[in-house]
């Protein structure tokens, strides 16, 4: 028995700005180059559905020293489905 493909989860996103001041340039900019990627993993283990919605204010995140750019794109995506899905904390 197979159980079938796993759910496909979406999120379009018309518009995305990320404040990154305080941030070397370079690891700005592969934060960002990282986060369709690390938006695409947090999609895919996340088991709410996200919610329509015209505007999601993600809030600030707080990164520690040290943090790489992947590590960062991960936390901006987590902090991104999390609040589509409709989740505050």
């Amino acid at each position: 028995m197979t159980s079938g493909p796993a759910p496909r989860h979406s999120l379009h996103i018309a518009q995305l700005d990320l404040d990154l001041r305080g941030l070397p340039p370079a690891t700005a900019q592969a934060a960002v180059r990282a986060l369709g990627p690390a938006l695409a993993q947090a999609l895919a283990t996340r088991r709410g559905t996200p919610a329509a919605a015209t505007h999601i204010d993600a809030g600030q995140l707080h990164s520690p020293a040290g943090t790489t750019p992947q590590q960062l794109a991960t936390l901006i995506a987590q902090r991104i489905v999390a609040r589509a899905s409709g989740d505050r904390s």
